[in-house]
C-alpha cells in the first residue's frame, strides 16, 4: 500500500523555526507510511527544497505573496485540489491565507483540514494587521488543531479546542559536543579561545529585533571586552545591510560577525558560550530548544513564554533595557548543563516524540475518513 499524503501548507520553505519543525518531523517519520507534499504562497528557490524533492516530497508554489493577483490564486487552488484527489489531509501553517486555501480544500472534498499555530502575536505594522485580519477566519475551516504551546494556540484558536505539540528537534545531534568542531569554527569566525562568543540564529526580520539585539550587545560589550557576537540566518538584503550600518554606528566594528544561513547550525552551538534571543514575540521558538538542548546559557526576551524553559541556564529579561541584559550577561556564570539532553526529552522536546504524535494522527484521521 503506497503512503498517504499530507499537504503541508507553508508561505515557503526557507530556513526559519516554523520550517525547521516541519522538516525535522518529515525527516524522523516512516515516509513508507506517511509522505508530504508541500504547498508554497512564493514562487522562489527556498533552502529546504532539494531535501524535501530527495525525500520524496512534492513541491507546488503559487505567486499570491509577490503578486497579489487573489483571484489567480483562487483559480489555482481549486486546479490543484482537482488534480489530486490523493490528498486527504491538508496541514495548514499559514494562518494569513487558511481562509483561501481551507475553504477550497473544503468545497473540494478533502475532509481533514489541520491548522497549526506557531507565534504568540503579530508584528506592529501593516503587514501584522492585515494577517491579523486574515487570520482571525482561520480556525473556522478547520476540523483539527495544533499549537507549539498554550499561549500560540489560545491566541489563534481562542477557546476551540487544541493539542499542544512542542517543537521537537533531534535532541541527540544537538546535545553532542565535539572540542575540535568548536575550534574549527571560531576559527573560522575568525574568535580566539580567550574570547566569549555570543550567538544568535533567526531569520532577519522586525519579530526578531536584531536592533534591539544589537543594542543589546553594545551594552554588553563595555562590561566585557573580550565578547564577540555571532548572528546566524538570513533575511532581505537590504534590511541586513542596515543592521550592518546600525552596528557600525554602535562602535561595535568587528565584534558581530554576520554569518549569513548555515547548514550546520548544531555545530554553532559549539562554537558559542552564551544565546541570546530578544524577540519581540514568539511561540515556542525552536531555536531556543536547540540552544538549551546545547547546554548553553540562554538569555532571552521576557515575552517569551517561561514555559519554554527546561534548564536553568535560562534568564528572561526587560526586553527594552538592554542594561538589564548587559549586567545579567556580565554576571552570569556560562558554565553548560551536562544534563541538557535528559532535561529536553523529559519535557517533550524531542523529535521522535512530536513526529509519533503527529504520525499516529495522521493515519489515524486517514482511516476514519476513508473507512
Amino acid at each position: 500500500m503506497p503512503p498517504i499524503r499530507v499537504l503541508q501548507v507553508m508561505p515557503a520553505m526557507d530556513a526559519g523555526g516554523m520550517e525547521t519543525f516541519v522538516m525535522n518531523v518529515y525527516r524522523t517519520i516512516d515516509r513508507e507510511q506517511v509522505q508530504f507534499d508541500f504547498l508554497y504562497h512564493y514562487d522562489k528557490p527556498c533552502f529546504f527544497d532539494d531535501e524535501i524533492q530527495a525525500l520524496g516530497g512534492r513541491l507546488f508554489k503559487t505567486t499570491v505573496r509577490q503578486d497579489n493577483r487573489l483571484p489567480r490564486y483562487l483559480r489555482e487552488l481549486r486546479a490543484l485540489f482537482a488534480a489530486h484527489p490523493e490528498w486527504r489531509i491538508l496541514h495548514g501553517h499559514y494562518s494569513g491565507f487558511g481562509m483561501f486555501y481551507n475553504t477550497a480544500a473544503r468545497r473540494a472534498g478533502v475532509p481533514v483540514r489541520v491548522g497549526h499555530s506557531h507565534n504568540t502575536a503579530y508584528e506592529h505594522n501593516l503587514v501584522g494587521l492585515l494577517d491579523r485580519l486574515m487570520s482571525s477566519r482561520f480556525s473556522a475551516g478547520l476540523t483539527d488543531r495544533f499549537a507549539c504551546s498554550r499561549q500560540a494556540g489560545e491566541m489563534l484558536f481562542g477557546s476551540a479546542p487544541f493539542t499542544v505539540l512542542p517543537n521537537g528537534i533531534d535532541t541527540a545531534v544537538f546535545a553532542a559536543r565535539d572540542p575540535r568542531r568548536r575550534a574549527l569554527l571560531r576559527g573560522e569566525l575568525g574568535v580566539a579561545d580567550d574570547e566569549i562568543l555570543l550567538g544568535h540564529v533567526g531569520r532577519f526580520t522586525a519579530q526578531k529585533n536584531h536592533p534591539g539585539l544589537l543594542r543589546i550587545f553594545a551594552a554588553a560589550a563595555k562590561r566585557m571586552p573580550r565578547a564577540r557576537l555571532v548572528l546566524l540566518g538570513g533575511g532581505p538584503a537590504p534590511y541586513i545591510e542596515q543592521m550592518r550600518a546600525l552596528a557600525r554606528d554602535l562602535g561595535l566594528g568587528e565584534r558581530v560577525i554576520f554569518a549569513g544561513v548555515r547548514s550546520n547550525i548544531q555545530g554553532f552551538y559549539d562554537a558559542m558560550d552564551a544565546f541570546l534571543l530578544p524577540s519581540l514575540f514568539e511561540g515556542l521558538p525552536v531555536v531556543l530548544v536547540e540552544a538549551q538542548t546545547a547546554g548553553l546559557p540562554c538569555f532571552v526576551a521576557d515575552t517569551i513564554d517561561r514555559g519554554a524553559a527546561f534548564t536553568d541556564r535560562v534568564h528572561f529579561l526587560p526586553l527594552q533595557d538592554p542594561e538589564a541584559w548587559a549586567r545579567c550577561l556580565a554576571a552570569a556564570s556560562l558554565r553548560r548543563d551536562p544534563d541538557a539532553r535528559r532535561k529536553a526529552v523529559d519535557a517533550g522536546y524531542d523529535i521522535h516524540t512530536s513526529a509519533r504524535v503527529l504520525q499516529e494522527f495522521y493515519l489515524r484521521r486517514y482511516a476514519e475518513v476513508t473507512a
